[in-house]
């Protein structure tokens, strides 16, 4: 009678577990499907990519498909995740993935159902965002004025990010939030916000890391027309004397040529890419 009762308990217990796992993540109905669709596979994408910009720690998702097949699936899909553009948000794309630090990923199941679980670290975190989000809204509304030109606005932003940062010579600090609210930060502290407000202005852009004199670096390059030309906002703010700063133009608009000392990573580097960013022949 009692390894009947304890039978009983284990087998609530079960079923609890069972209908916690179907309620949260949708475990249960997963193994009554066959592998994931390629649609489903955007979905999941798509729901991580949600999450992320969410800044959410914890992410768990719930994957279909054979075992051999996992690993590389639901790596590649943070990268997927951070080449979503959503038109209505200037926090993912370029901005997502500059502030995201590392990702840890831990998966169980058996057959094709597998739950996976994202541990994220970002450099930023949900509050700091949305604290710099509502700071370039009324910034924008400020500087760029209806009837201005794309180069116009594309000074605009570059000089504002010029006059209100300086650079952290300690590298201590390397995020928009620092550079924007705290004042200070390092070189992808201003390519990430200078891609964010230059996206909240209209003006398409990209960060784009590599090295500079023999340093890691990052800069951006922007489009005016059908080309796109290099802008690094960290070199044109050189510490002057006295701990002052001024605005330079020395890296503003320039061709890859004119482009001094700055060698991209090869990501950035590929044919591929260079045929979707073509840049102009000779600097603005």
């Amino acid at each position: 009678m009692r390894k009947f009762q304890i039978f009983l308990i284990l087998l609530g217990g079960f079923l609890l577990a069972g209908l916690y796992m179907e309620q949260k993540y949708g475990v249960v109905s997963a193994y009554l499907k066959g592998d994931m669709s390629e649609a489903e596979r955007q979905e999941y994408v798509l729901e991580l990519h949600d999450k992320m910009c969410e800044k959410q720690k914890y992410i768990t998702l719930v994957y279909r498909g054979s075992k051999a097949e996992m690993q590389e699936f639901v790596q590649d899909s943070i990268n997927e995740a951070f080449l979503i553009d959503n038109p209505k948000t200037s926090s993912d794309y370029d901005y997502m993935h500059f502030v995201h630090k590392a990702s840890h990923i831990n998966m169980s199941g058996v057959g094709n159902v597998y739950t996976v679980t994202y541990e994220m670290e970002y450099l930023e975190n949900d509050e700091q965002t949305k604290k710099v989000d509502k700071r370039i809204k009324k910034i924008i509304k400020d500087i760029i004025k209806k009837d201005m030109s794309d180069y116009e606005k594309i000074k605009a932003v570059h000089d504002y990010i010029v006059d209100h940062v300086e650079y952290d010579t300690s590298t201590s600090y390397n995020t928009p939030y620092y550079a924007l609210v705290e004042g200070t930060s390092a070189c992808q502290g201003y390519a990430t916000l200078l891609y964010k407000m230059m996206t909240e202005a209209g003006i398409p852009c990209r960060v784009i890391t590599g090295n500079a004199k023999g340093q890691l670096h990052a800069w951006n390059i922007v489009k005016i027309g059908k080309k796109w030309y290099n802008i690094d906002a960290t070199w044109d703010d050189p510490v002057g004397a006295f701990g002052k700063t001024s605005v330079r133009y020395r890296y503003f608009l320039k061709s890859d040529a004119d482009l001094l000392d700055h060698v991209r990573d090869k990501e950035y580097d590929k044919v591929e890419f260079r045929n979707v960013y073509p840049v102009a022949l000779k600097s603005y």
